[in-house]
């Protein structure tokens, strides 16, 4: 009988091997605090032992006690649990949750225990990272932020040749930092400036990657965009995600009126090439070219 068994059980693996359910090159973290299978990494997604491009987060999985897991899962993704993470050539990455929270830092590859190093705000996460190839064709990342809860990151934008033309790139994100005191005319100016720029880089990615779809979730501001235009939301519609990333209110509103202004008042160039996207987007940065001109002269076009 124990013979018998043993036979059924070497058929047995014998197929799960076969069809890849067994799967090779797999290994175990010699540290007792993780538990997890890592393998190695998709070689597509690494660039000379880089990442590259945007990965949105579309879901977790957890094991064990599920509340306490949630609750962590929650300081890392927001209450909302959505977070797009962006990684550059030149070993910058960023995380943007569409709660409004942003971090960047720098991160590395380690090779040899197949993981990803985070460092931002003096602190250095260490992450898991397993890679998977979804039916479309995109890579998946599973991203272990903590033993036993992981989260899958789609791949959301594909890298630009010039990474700092990027939407999400930290060049194109310095709006979003929140400064510790009242900031000058002169400061929210710039403001004002480096969030056009990103949004203009929303258009000009969407249009070099020929994009199905546009999407501001993680870029909630005062811009409206039409089909052809540009123009500025309601007073009462500012989202508060886009308040938050000034010292305070009273600086959000100055931004708000410096930017209406402008509209109001600056001299626009008409396009019509045919596609909206493109006119958007060059509609955007003769904005944000009047307003630096505007800014360095004083003078009104």
């Amino acid at each position: 009988m124990t013979l018998i068994k043993s036979i059924l059980l070497l058929i047995i693996i014998i197929m799960m091997d076969h069809h890849g359910i067994i799967y090779r090159g797999v290994k175990q973290k010699k540290d007792a605090d993780y538990q997890g299978r890592i393998t190695d990494i998709n070689p597509l997604i690494l660039q000379k032992g880089r990442l590259a491009g945007s990965w949105r987060f579309i879901n977790f999985e957890r094991g064990g006690d599920a509340r306490k897991q949630y609750r962590e899962l929650a300081k890392v993704a927001g209450s909302s649990g959505q977070v797009l993470m962006s990684f550059f050539p030149d070993s910058t990455f960023t995380r943007v949750h569409n709660s409004g929270a942003y971090e960047f830092g720098r991160y590395s590859y380690d090779e040899q225990e197949q993981s990803l190093l985070l460092t931002a705000n003096r602190k250095t996460e260490e992450l898991k990272v397993v890679t998977q190839t979804l039916p479309s064709g995109k890579q998946q990342l599973m991203v272990e932020f903590l033993p036993g809860v992981t989260l899958s990151l789609a791949q959301y934008g594909e890298p630009l040749d010039k990474f700092m033309e990027d939407p999400f790139s930290v060049q194109n994100n310095a709006w979003r930092v929140r400064p510790s005191a009242p900031e000058t005319k002169d400061q929210i100016f710039d403001r004002l400036i480096n969030y056009i720029g990103h949004n203009a880089s929303i258009l000009r990615a969407a249009y070099t990657r020929e994009q199905d779809f546009i999407s501001w979730e993680f870029s909630k501001g005062i811009i409206r965009v039409y089909n052809v235009g540009i123009g500025i939301v309601p007073k009462n519609e500012v989202p508060q995600v886009w308040i938050d990333s000034f010292h305070s209110r009273e600086d959000a509103m100055e931004c708000y009126a410096l930017f209406e202004n402008y509209l109001r008042k600056g001299k626009h160039v008409k396009h019509n090439s045919g596609n909206w996207v493109k006119d958007d987007y060059q509609i955007l940065a003769d904005i944000r070219e009047g307003l630096l001109r505007w800014q360095k002269t004083g003078v009104r076009e």
